[in-house]
C-alpha cells in the first residue's frame, strides 16, 4: 500500500507533465496560427498590390486614351482655326443675314479690325516722322525706312537729311477717321453685299486703271480686284492719301494738324471732293448715313 506522502508526490509529477504538454500544444497552435495570418494577410496584401497595379495600370491607359483625344482636339481645332483663318482673309457671304441691323454689325465685325489695324499702322509711322523732323542724326536703318514711306506715299526725295519735305510727307501720313472709312465701305459695297464686294473683294467701288486691270473669270471687269479684305481697305487709303484727286481733301486735313484739331469722320465726310460724279448730293448722303449709324459703328471700334 502505497503511503499519502508518495501519493501527493506522483500526483505533482504529473500535473507539471500535462501543463508541459498543454503549453507545448498551444505554441505550436499559436505558431502554425500565426503563420497562417501572416501567410494570408500577405496574400492579401499581394492582391491588393496586384489590383492597384490594375486600376493604376488602367487609369494610366485612360489618360493616355484621354490625353490622345485631347491632343487630337487641339490639333483638329488648329486645322480649323487655320481654315477660317484663311477664309476670313476675303469677305464672306453676308446676305445669309437678315437686312437691318444683324446684316451690318455682321459686316462691321468683319471690316472694322482691318480699318483700325490700318490706323494704327498709319500712325506709328506719322509719330515717327514727327519724332525725326528736328533729328539731324540719321543712321543707314533710319534712312532705309525714311525712303521706303517717300515711295509708298509717292512723295520724291533725293536722300538727303538735309532737305527733306517734311510738309508734303506729314499731308499725306495720315490716317482717314475709322468711322469715314467704315462708312464709305458700307455704302460702296451695301454692306458688304454688292458683287464687286463679293467677288472682288472691292469695298469701295476702286476702278483700275487702264491697262492694269486683272481680272480672272467671275470677277467684276473695270475694278479693281483684291485678295482680301485687308488688302481693299490699305488701297483705299493709299488711295487717299496719294491721289492727286484727293490733294483738297489732305490739305483740309492738314490745316486741323495745324490747328491743333480733331480729325474726325464728320469733319473729313464733307471734306471729300472728287470720290463721286454726285459731288455734295453723294457727301450728305454719307454724312446721313453715319448719322443714322454712329453708335453701331463705334461699338465695333
Amino acid at each position: 500500500m502505497i503511503s499519502t506522502p508518495i501519493r501527493r508526490y506522483g500526483a505533482a509529477i504529473l500535473m507539471l507533465l500535462t501543463a508541459a504538454f498543454s503549453g507545448e500544444v498551444i505554441a505550436k497552435t499559436h505558431a502554425q496560427t500565426t503563420s497562417y495570418k501572416a501567410h494570408t494577410s500577405s496574400h492579401k496584401h499581394s492582391k491588393t498590390l496586384s489590383s492597384t497595379k490594375k486600376v493604376s495600370s488602367k487609369t494610366i491607359s485612360s489618360k493616355k486614351v484621354s490625353s490622345k483625344k485631347v491632343s487630337s482636339k487641339l490639333a483638329s481645332s488648329k486645322q480649323e482655326y487655320s481654315r477660317n483663318s484663311a477664309k476670313s482673309s476675303s469677305l464672306p457671304d453676308l446676305r445669309k443675314y437678315p437686312s437691318g441691323t444683324p446684316r451690318k454689325k455682321a459686316f462691321l465685325r468683319t471690316v472694322m479690325p482691318y480699318i483700325t489695324s490700318q490706323n494704327a499702322a498709319i500712325t506709328a509711322e506719322r509719330n515717327w516722322l514727327v519724332s525725326k523732323q528736328y533729328d539731324n542724326r540719321w543712321s543707314p536703318t533710319e534712312r532705309a525706312r525714311l525712303k521706303d514711306i517717300a515711295k509708298r506715299y509717292k512723295v520724291s526725295w533725293s536722300g538727303n537729311t538735309r532737305r527733306i519735305p517734311w510738309n508734303t510727307l506729314l499731308d499725306r501720313v495720315d490716317i482717314i477717321p475709322d468711322s469715314m472709312v467704315a462708312t464709305m465701305a458700307a455704302a460702296e459695297s451695301g454692306w458688304g453685299t454688292s458683287k464687286l464686294a463679293r467677288n472682288n473683294n472691292n469695298l469701295f467701288g476702286m476702278k483700275c486703271a487702264k491697262g492694269r486691270c486683272n481680272n480672272g473669270p467671275g470677277k467684276v471687269k473695270g475694278y479693281s480686284q483684291f485678295d482680301s479684305v485687308k488688302e481693299s481697305v490699305g488701297a483705299y487709303a493709299a488711295n487717299l492719301n496719294t491721289n492727286p484727286a484727293y490733294a483738297s481733301f489732305r490739305k483740309s486735313r492738314a490745316q486741323l494738324r495745324k490747328a491743333d484739331q480733331e480729325v474726325t469722320a464728320s469733319t473729313m465726310i464733307h471734306k471729300l471732293s472728287g470720290y463721286s460724279t454726285q459731288g455734295k448730293r453723294y457727301n450728305n448722303y454719307l454724312f446721313a448715313m453715319y448719322q443714322d449709324n454712329q453708335r453701331l459703328i463705334a461699338a465695333h471700334m
